[in-house]
């Protein structure tokens, strides 16, 4: 009796303390939540995941110049594809999901920091990953990765349960959570081959053949896909990630501490610094914890799988990138970022750090957040600018017989859900180069068929309406000037040539281009 009053003292504790962290996260992530336009991924993510799941696998799994012809497991999608048959397809329905998952990600990083830490610390780190702007971000994004995070967080816990309980169950548990983290994105792979080299590094060899078994698990659970990975690696090998330097992981801790977006340079100095000096005293105290605690010691372990966990996938991936070919993506970190967020709730709850220093660097912190929740908040420019209002001066100013095109797909897919009703037409990307990444097969699923070039798409009309952002012109010319053959795909350039200028709108970097008069080449509407 006394065990179980215990027990249910705990749960009503921590439901007292997890309630208020979880309404602060969900008040975070409602703010704005249909403001911002949906980018050209989210777009896709909509439009594709609609298609239910035989077209998805479709416009997925397809050969399309040797190799699939899209990169993504299909999980998250068809998780939205059922959410929107219940929720709708409106902009804050397609994101709520993700603000869920967001929240459940919150609860677990209480659990685990609670585990770790004792509740001290859990509250901190709930608060820290309610509030932090790189997790709201993608907690309202519709795209994967606020379910990787929750995937692989619930991972760590039950790898951690079943660390110090050592039982089949929860190693089984385990497998399975990392098996469907595969699902969800494949560069899980990083984040998982940290976790599982934990035993090995401390040596542990019975919790070494349990984790083997584990892997097993999720071998076998990831084996229905693993066969379609070779194909989709071979896509991956045109995309448009870079090869990253050394400020790459810079630039991803930056981003764990503000929000991953091009903001003002003004910034840029004190978000490179507040992430380094945190480092550097996380990196100082957990030396000192393993000089003053023992091995055995819980405590000590905790923040050497918290330390672990947040730095090795980024290495990891920093790493393939140079070894393998590009892959270094900052929002596939998010999952090393949550359990950078308990390894700081740790420092400011636990460690020897003097009240001083605790207090500037919170002071610092919580000003970045501020300005990272408010530029993540109000941004409107590339890759979010007004597409809503774009297609509702589109739908003021058409007459019959105009042509809307879009310089890429980049622009072409999110005017496509604001506008269904507004004939809409775009130009392929330039083919094999790093941008083009919507393949044929995946254009048939989302019935919108790309262009070979403008001068087709615009079909001779007496009025074209094209629209791009400003920077493509300045690529195109970039590219034009490394690459001589480039020109023929210079959209803008020949619709200058070929027809007259009236007139351009801009919607911050959003520009709409209205050109009439058609010579005789254009009237021909033919590919050059």
């Amino acid at each position: 009796m006394a065990v179980g009053r215990s027990r249910r003292t705990l749960r009503l504790r921590i439901l007292i303390h997890v309630v208020p962290i979880l309404w602060l996260a969900f008040g975070l992530r409602l703010i704005n939540l249909g403001g911002r336009t949906l980018w050209y991924d989210e777009a896709f993510a909509v439009l594709f995941a609609e298609k239910g799941l035989s077209a998805m696998r479709e416009g997925t799994l397809t050969a399309a110049e040797g190799s699939a012809a899209d990169v993504h497991p299909l999980l998250y999608y068809s998780l939205l594809h059922g959410w929107m048959r219940a929720a709708g397809q409106s902009v804050v329905a397609v994101r709520l999901l993700s603000v869920l998952l967001g929240l459940l990600t919150v609860g677990f990083v209480y659990r685990l920091a609670h585990d770790w830490f004792g509740e001290r610390t859990a509250r901190a780190a709930g608060v820290i990953i309610a509030v932090a702007p790189f997790h709201v971000q993608y907690s309202q994004e519709t795209r994967m990765y606020a379910l990787l995070a929750l995937t692989l967080t619930a991972s760590t816990w039950a790898c951690w349960r079943a660390w110090r309980r050592n039982r089949a169950g929860w190693w089984l548990l385990v497998g399975t959570l990392a098996g469907v983290s595969m699902y969800v994105q494949q560069l899980a792979a990083f984040y998982l081959l940290a976790l599982g080299l934990v035993p090995l590094l401390r040596r542990e060899r019975q919790r070494s053949f349990w984790m083997t078994g584990a892997g097993l698990v999720a071998l076998l659970i990831y084996l229905p896909w693993l066969v379609h990975l070779p194909a989709q690696m071979g896509k991956l090998r045109q995309y448009w990630v870079e090869r990253p330097n050394i400020l790459h992981l810079w630039l991803a801790l930056r981003s764990f501490v503000s929000v991953n977006l091009d903001f003002t340079p003004t910034w840029w100095l004190p978000t490179f610094l507040l992430a380094a000096v945190l480092l550097v005293f996380a990196g100082l105290e957990w030396r000192r914890a393993r000089r003053v605690l023992p091995r055995v010691s819980q405590e000590r372990l905790a923040v050497d799988w918290a330390l672990w966990l947040a730095l090795a996938p980024m290495i990891f991936m920093w790493a393939a990138s140079h070894l393998l070919q590009p892959v270094f993506l900052p929002r596939a970190l998010l999952p090393s970022a949550v359990m950078f967020y308990i390894a700081l709730a740790w420092l400011f709850t636990r460690s020897r750090l003097p009240f001083a220093i605790r207090v500037i660097l919170g002071a610092g912190w919580g000003t970045v957040i501020v300005f990272g929740l408010v530029t993540h908040y109000t941004w409107d420019r590339f890759p979010t600018p007004p597409f809503d209002r774009a297609v509702v001066y589109l739908r003021t100013h058409l007459s019959e017989g105009d042509v809307v095109v879009h310089g890429n797909k980049i622009t072409a897919l999110p005017m496509l859900y604001y506008g269904r009703d507004v004939a809409q037409r775009y130009v392929r990307d330039i083919p094999g180069s790093g941008s083009d990444t919507l393949a044929v097969p995946t254009q048939r699923v989302l019935d919108a068929l790309a262009d070979a070039c403008v001068a087709e798409a615009a079909r001779g009309a007496p009025r074209v309406w094209y629209i791009a952002f400003d920077r493509l012109e300045e690529e195109m010319g970039d590219l034009i000037a490394e690459k001589a053959d480039y020109v023929r795909y210079d959209s803008l350039g020949w619709l200058r040539q070929h027809y007259t200028l009236r007139g351009t709108t801009a919607f911050h970097d959003l520009l709409v281009y209205q050109f009439v008069e058609p010579d005789e080449v254009a009237k021909q509407a033919v590919c050059d």
